[in-house]
């Protein structure tokens, strides 16, 4: 089946990207206006991610029994690390609630507000985004789009299942719905539904535009200056002053482009991403991105801690560049750009080092246990009971 590298390679840089969006480090060079919006990278991973499996399951969920496969693998993919960091966050509110016991305070106590313990059942069940009553960013806050995208794949699932070749306008209708209500909010649920619901479904349509022109184009769609007029209106789509809505809507349309391009890699940048540094951060995006906030919480404490001892704060409180209403948050200050930089940098390796760390040890053996549940069961039992390895 045909694999798309530069796009898992965009999905590593852009993963990247999230990162030094949530380090808050004060005179750094990530504090600059394309990063304060890199928080709409998460659209760029919805409509990745429909268009993906719209491409691997598109044709391949026939039956309940493709679609019961289907659903493992999915869990396969997506649970075990999220389970893996959310016990890590139960660990780091253990050790941040013995270091109040002796005298360190933080922005928060332990086990409070986000991470007050009825944000674990939800989060647990990977429905903090879905519940009202839920904190969407709770606990592993990066988490907050795998919630959304788990339930988004088994409803993308049963639509290809019982669409009976309809899907394709179910999928585009709840893309144009989901974009109404963002821009016309009427409903009252939560705005992160319908961010992965009009990017998801968009993604699925792109798919589907992407066959249709390898069918009718015979290839010479792409190439080096689309390429680059991609990546120039999403940075101008980004930094722009547009009001969020509008803004999200229209980079999610820019993604969609950018995506159908890169798709065909023929131009120089797609080459690029061929390379084996960004084919390495495709293979870690998912680790990548689910496991920096738990590096960065690290990293914050220990120049709290640092500070205290020393008697000089190395952190300073500001408002931070998240959407729609900015909230106060502790950046690190070290008081030199020069430290501060190099310190987004150590943060940046670490985070690299853990990804290596989890995608090898929980990501890895979860997609094999995945694959050893689907083979089990579709292998046949004979008559007596036992099973019977398929030849």
């Amino acid at each position: 089946m045909e694999r798309f590298v530069a796009l898992d390679s965009f999905r590593g840089l852009l993963a990247v990207a999230v990162v030094l969006f949530h380090t808050y480090v004060a005179q750094a060079a990530s504090e600059n206006p394309l990063i304060a919006n890199a928080y709409l990278f998460v659209e760029f991973f919805f409509v990745l991610s429909g268009f993906v499996l719209m491409h691997t399951y598109e044709n391949r969920l026939r039956t309940l029994d493709d679609y019961r496969d289907f659903a493992i693998s999915r869990s396969a993919r997506i649970l075990p690390l999220h389970l893996a960091m959310l016990g890590l966050y139960v660990l780091l509110e253990s050790g941040r609630l013995l270091a109040e016991k002796l005298g360190i305070g933080f922005n928060d106590p332990a086990f409070s507000g986000a991470t007050a313990p009825e944000q674990f059942l939800p989060n647990l069940l990977l429905l903090q985004s879905w519940l009202g009553e839920a904190i969407t960013g709770s606990f592993n806050y990066p988490s907050w789009s795998i919630s959304i995208e788990y339930y988004l794949y088994l409803v993308f699932g049963l639509l290809v299942l019982k669409g009976q070749g309809h899907q394709r306008q179910w999928f585009l209708a709840i893309a144009l719905l989901a974009f109404v209500q963002l821009l016309f909010p009427i409903l009252p649920l939560k705005t992160e539904i319908f961010r992965g619901l009009s990017c998801f479904f968009a993604g699925a349509c792109t798919y589907r535009l992407y066959v249709w022109i390898k069918q009718h184009n015979q290839g010479q769609f792409g190439g080096t200056l689309l390429e680059l007029a991609c990546l120039i209106a999403g940075v101008a789509v980004m930094t722009s002053d547009l009001p969020v809505p509008k803004k999200g809507v229209l980079a999610t349309l820019v993604f969609c482009v950018t995506i159908l391009t890169f798709a065909f890699e023929r131009g120089l940048v797609s080459s690029v991403l061929h390379q084996g540094f960004f084919v390495r951060l495709g293979v870690l995006s998912y680790s990548i991105y689910l496991c920096h906030a738990a590096v960065i919480f690290l990293f914050k404490s220990a120049f709290i801690v640092l500070g205290k001892l020393l008697h000089h704060d190395l952190t300073v409180v500001a408002p931070s560049h998240d959407v729609p209403v900015p909230f106060m948050i502790r950046y690190i200050a070290t008081g030199s750009p020069v430290l501060d930089n190099l310190m987004v940098l150590l943060e940046l390796g670490v985070v690299f080092a853990f990804a290596c760390l989890t995608h090898r040890y929980i990501e890895i053996p979860g997609m094999a246990l995945g694959k050893r549940l689907v083979r089990r069961k579709r292998t046949p039992p004979c008559c007596d009971g036992t099973i019977q390895p398929q030849r």
